[in-house]
C-alpha cells in the first residue's frame, strides 16, 4: 500500500492544521483504517486540549478521502475532489476525545450508485473501544466542472 504514495498529503486535499489523519494503517478495495493523534487536531481543541467528539465526523471524512485517493493512485487516475453530502446516525460514546490520544478511524464502503454517490459505515476507536459511529454519504463526481456548472443554475 505504501508503494502507492509517499505522504498522506498526496491523498487528502487538506494541509496542516486542517489535515487531521496521520497515516493509513491498512486498506483494501472496500475501505481503510487510518491513525489520528488528537494532538494534531489542536485547531478544534477546547481549553484543556480535549477535542469535541463532533470532530469525529471530519476524521471519518478525511479517512474516506484518503481511501478514494489511494484507490485513484492504485488505478493510475488523478486524485479528484469529493464532497461529504451528509451524516446519518452520528453517535458518540464520549463528549470529547482526550488530548494527545492515538485514535483509529475505520471507513467501509456499503453502497455505491452509478453517479458515484457512496454510503460509508464509519467508526472512531481508541484501541478496540468504539468511541463514535456514523454513516456518511459522499460523492466524487466524474466531471466536477459539469457539476459546478449545473449547480450554478440553482444559486
Amino acid at each position: 500500500m505504501k508503494e502507492f504514495y509517499n505522504s498522506i498529503q498526496e491523498l487528502v486535499p487538506h494541509r496542516p492544521p486542517l489535515l487531521l489523519i496521520q497515516n493509513i494503517l491498512e486498506a483494501d478495495d472496500q475501505g481503510l483504517r487510518a491513525s489520528v493523534n488528537t494532538a494534531d487536531s489542536g485547531i478544534f481543541s477546547a481549553q484543556d486540549g480535549k477535542i469535541p467528539s463532533y470532530v469525529g465526523i471530519e476524521y471519518m471524512a478525511q479517512a474516506i478521502s484518503a481511501w478514494a485517493g489511494l484507490a485513484a493512485k492504485r488505478e493510475g487516475r488523478p486524485i479528484q475532489l469529493g464532497f461529504l453530502l451528509g451524516t446519518r446516525r452520528y453517535h458518540s460514546q464520549v463528549a470529547y476525545f482526550e488530548a494527545n490520544t492515538q485514535l483509529q478511524v475505520r471507513v467501509r464502503e456499503m453502497l455505491r450508485d452509478e453517479t458515484n454517490l457512496v454510503l460509508f459505515d464509519c467508526q472512531v476507536l481508541a484501541g478496540e473501544q468504539v468511541l463514535a459511529t456514523a454513516q456518511i454519504k459522499a460523492i466524487q463526481p466524474d466531471n466536477l466542472d459539469a457539476l459546478l456548472e449545473q449547480s450554478a443554475e440553482y444559486i
